[in-house]
């Protein structure tokens, strides 16, 4: 899917209309070429795993030598989906790391 960029982009869409990839490929071409236009050039969609990552951040700052990149906070990266066992083993070395820094 990652070389699929509008692929990617449909599903992130359809989850920010709540609807289905497939009434997003229903959606005229017109409609969906302004919806990518306006998602680059004016508002992007939501990324909660983005925004959460800022939000620890945030929180962590205090406590913390220097400020924790929010990305760290992120376990889906961009490469093909992981299995369950190894996201609990990135978030279990961010525990991890985030221990050692204290």
């Amino acid at each position: 899917m990652n070389a699929r960029p509008t692929l990617q982009f449909k599903f992130a869409l359809a989850s920010h209309l709540k609807k289905t990839v497939a009434e997003i490929d229903a959606m005229d071409s017109r409609e969906f070429s302004q919806w990518i236009a306006y998602t680059r050039w004016f508002r992007p969609l939501d990324n909660p795993w983005q925004q959460t990552g800022m939000m620890v951040s945030a929180v962590l700052a205090p406590y913390s030598k220097q400020t924790p990149d929010p990305d760290k906070f992120i376990p889906i990266e961009d490469k093909a989906p992981k299995h369950p066992t190894q996201i609990r083993d990135t978030i279990r070395r961010m525990a991890e790391d985030l221990k050692q820094r204290d």
